[in-house]
């Protein structure tokens, strides 16, 4: 399982967009935190303080780039749509896998991975 800790301007919005890319329908939330997952991921999500909170980043600060496992590509890309986001036009393979690089709502450089069986 893949457990990563995020911190969020969007509470709310990010805890959404992670219920529909892990294909799940609970989240557990309260104010200033909420953690989603499957059986394959744990993403949880922290609120950032006030004074800390902005649009979205352009991602590119980012020291770190979590993959998340998803059932599709195509399916990792529909929610992203839904959500107003976007992923790369072009995937990645590297041995039995598959991988596609996005962003959340706060702009955090993400990937998402299928492995075929």
């Amino acid at each position: 399982m893949t457990r990563v800790v995020i911190w969020v301007s969007n509470l709310n919005r990010s805890a959404e967009f992670y219920k529909d890319l892990f294909e799940t329908s609970s989240a557990y939330v309260t104010e200033t935190f909420a953690s989603v997952s499957n059986a394959d991921n744990e993403v949880l999500l922290h609120l950032l303080p006030e004074q800390y909170r902005g649009e979205p980043s352009t991602g590119e600060q980012n020291p770190i780039k979590p993959v998340f496992s998803v059932q599709s590509i195509d399916q990792a890309r529909a929610v992203a749509l839904k959500h107003g986001l976007s992923f790369k036009a072009e995937s990645m393979v590297h041995g039995n896998s598959e991988y596609l690089d996005g962003k959340d709502p706060d702009g955090h450089v993400i990937q998402v991975a299928v492995t075929q069986k």
